[in-house]
């Protein structure tokens, strides 16, 4: 409350508050009481009177002394008044008799009482550190409601279309060390989509490749999800894929695009990965076929549906990708209109399958919002938007061929994607405002990501500010392009080796919880200094219901100081610093956690992320250029409960 307010409050207390309050008017009025401002913020955080940290005198007793320099009691009884409880009699001091000069020792010991107080009136404000720095203070909402709820598969996958353009490399999904590293990433959504989406064609008659029929062999074998290892092939296979990653990349930067068809096998190996790994599986339908007269031609699309109801595969299924450039890339223009006539044929085809009646339909999957763009999904929208479970578009900050480092590390960059997901929420709500919005691929720079920066650790500011701002605007599931594949977005490279930006997703997934809490600081730029904050993920073994997760990016090119409010001062902080490893430093591959290099232990067992325990009271520091989450134990934020 501010001054005014606060006078009046005092109005109408008793006469020994009055007098407190005049003699300390840094101290806040409540319910005729005087608080320490530790016990107003946990009351007004929703805390209960006990969990605020006790007032604590920072002078020590004088040694050899029989009395307090302060007498301030860790507790005050009801009514007491809080700090202004009367002080306790102490005798005079040494050289002060009674008489006039010892009223007149009492009389300025009496004076000093309010400039005793004055540091822990000023707490948590900012805290001085050494250098005459000082620490950026937190605001966190715990009480009431939450920002927002995400799906549980908030953080999903995508799988590029690209990688059927030669089925025998799809054997590659049979690697247990790549499905060891999916699984650490479920449960979410795994979509099989891109620009090729457009170009596959699905014949069921066609023979699979040598490769594509072992493996499956092999995968019936052991009831589809078995554990062993994969045959010998796919070591030749692996050593062949990075030349095969180059010509996809090349043929995306030519926009050279060809019709590919695909077998029944890599229909029942991408199903099966994606099953083991325990994701479901979206699958793009080719938007492309059409009559004559540009109306979509759903027949082969019939024909995949007859054989994967045939194998009872649980799928959701998507039409086309990126409609905003069919005429770039196919030099056919499909307006919004039309597009939401074809998805509501799509709809009626489904529900012509007992086994697909209720299956999920998302779409459409525009790209950037841009003019033209947000007119397409308008008119979509406007069109078929009643037949959709959750409507789509993509998201990329940069064009991967001219991304330079220190566009990954710009604010102004990293602000340009709030900008868009206003206007796809402004469109939706307009539209078909019951629908859930979800970023349906997604990374740092488009065409296959910028080289030698996408897959580093600098990447991990876009990827873990785009979670963040995600969740907090109301987005309901992220898929990042690409978990593994062409390019050099991809968590995992060609030789199945994590990078940073999927060790920071497994800490993601593994601390980060559906709830989005409100949080703010004061002190450092909001933009250069960015928090996020989530009530724990439940699901955790360590941590319990009322805990809460803040993430942190710090862009200063400088170490800073978070302080957590003073009512959560005595709250133990589990510490997850996640750093570049290696001379290469921000632009390294390898990445370390509180100082440990996180590697794979085996090609099945990931590494302990061990936390960091920080004591209460401790500052949380962030290196210069860095990402990390803190786990606030034993908030019991009423708003996680």
């Amino acid at each position: 409350m501010d001054v005014s307010e606060q006078t009046d409050a005092v109005g109408n207390c008793s006469g020994a508050v009055k007098r407190c309050w005049e003699s300390n008017p840094g101290l806040r009025v409540s319910r005729c009481r005087c608080e320490t401002r530790g016990a107003a913020e946990a009351r007004s955080a929703g805390l209960r009177s006990e969990d605020a940290p006790a007032a604590r005198s920072p002078f020590p007793r004088a040694q050899g002394s029989r009395r307090w320099l302060l007498a301030t009691p860790p507790s005050f009884p009801a009514g007491s008044g809080g700090l202004c409880r009367r002080p306790r009699a102490v005798p005079a001091l040494r050289g002060g008799g009674a008489g006039a000069g010892g009223a007149a020792g009492r009389e300025r010991r009496m004076l000093l009482l309010p400039l005793l107080l004055l540091p822990l009136l000023l707490l948590p404000p900012l805290l001085a550190l050494a250098g005459g720095r000082r620490a950026a203070v937190l605001r966190l909402g715990l009480r009431g409601s939450p920002l927002g709820e995400v799906s549980p598969a908030f953080l999903s996958l995508t799988l590029d279309a690209s990688l059927a353009r030669v089925p025998r490399y799809a054997a590659l999904l049979s690697n247990p060390k790549l499905r060891a590293l999916a699984m650490a990433l479920s449960p979410g959504f795994l979509r099989f989509g891109g620009s090729d989406t457009d170009f596959l064609i699905f014949d069921p008659k066609k023979d699979s490749s040598s490769e594509e029929k072992i493996l499956w062999g092999l995968q019936v074998q052991q009831e589809v999800c078995g554990s062993r290892t994969a045959f010998a092939a796919s070591q030749l296979l692996l050593t062949q894929w990075p030349s095969q990653e180059k010509l996809i990349v090349a043929d995306q930067e030519r926009k050279k695009h060809k019709n590919t068809t695909i077998t029944r096998n890599m229909v029942d190996i991408l199903y099966s990965f994606a099953k083991c790994s325990g994701f479901h599986l979206i699958f793009g339908l080719n938007a492309l076929l059409r009559r004559g007269d540009l109306q979509w031609d759903g027949s082969n699309a019939r024909l995949l549906l007859d054989y994967c109801a045939s194998q009872r595969y649980n799928i959701s299924w998507e039409l086309g990708n990126e409609p905003n450039s069919f005429r770039k890339k196919a030099g056919i223009y499909i307006d919004g209109f039309q597009l939401g006539q074809d998805f509501i044929h799509l709809r009626q085809l489904l529900s012509n399958y007992t086994f697909y009646r209720h299956a999920k339909l998302y779409g459409p999957d525009v790209g950037q919002p841009r003019n033209r763009t947000q007119g397409l999904l308008r008119s979509f929208l406007k069109s078929g938007g009643k037949v959709i479970d959750s409507v789509t578009w993509h998201h990329y900050y940069l064009n991967g061929r001219t991304a330079t480092k220190e566009d990954f590390l710009s604010p102004k960059v990293l602000d340009t994607f709030a900008t868009a997901v206003d206007k796809v929420l402004e469109i939706v709500g307009g539209t078909v405002p019951d629908k859930k919005v979800w970023l349906g691929e997604t990374s740092s720079a488009y065409g296959g990501g910028a080289p030698k920066l996408s897959n580093t650790y600098v990447a991990g500011f876009m990827w873990l500010d785009k979670l963040g701002l995600s969740a907090r605007q109301g987005i309901d599931v992220v898929m990042r392009q690409v978990f593994f594949g062409s390019g050099s977005y991809h968590l995992v490279n060609a030789n199945f080796e994590p990078l940073p930006d999927y060790w920071l997703s497994l800490l993601y997934k593994k601390l980060v919880g559906t709830k989005v809490l409100q949080v703010s600081l004061t002190g450092a730029d909001e933009r250069k200094l960015r928090v996020y904050l989530h009530c724990t993920n439940a699901l955790h073994p360590k941590y319990r219901e009322g805990d809460v997760t803040l993430f942190v990016l710090n862009l200063y090119n400088v170490t800073q100081h978070l302080q957590l409010p003073n009512y959560l001062s005595s709250k133990y902080v589990d510490q997850y610093l996640l750093l570049p490893h290696g001379k290469e430093d921000i632009l390294s591959r390898s990445i370390k956690l509180n100082g440990h290099v996180l590697r794979m232990v085996d090609d099945k067992t990931l590494p302990e992320l061990a936390e960091k325990p920080l004591d209460p009271g401790s500052v949380l520091s962030l290196p210069a250029f860095s990402y990390g989450f803190y786990v606030i134990k034993n908030a019991k934020a009423i708003v996680c409960i």
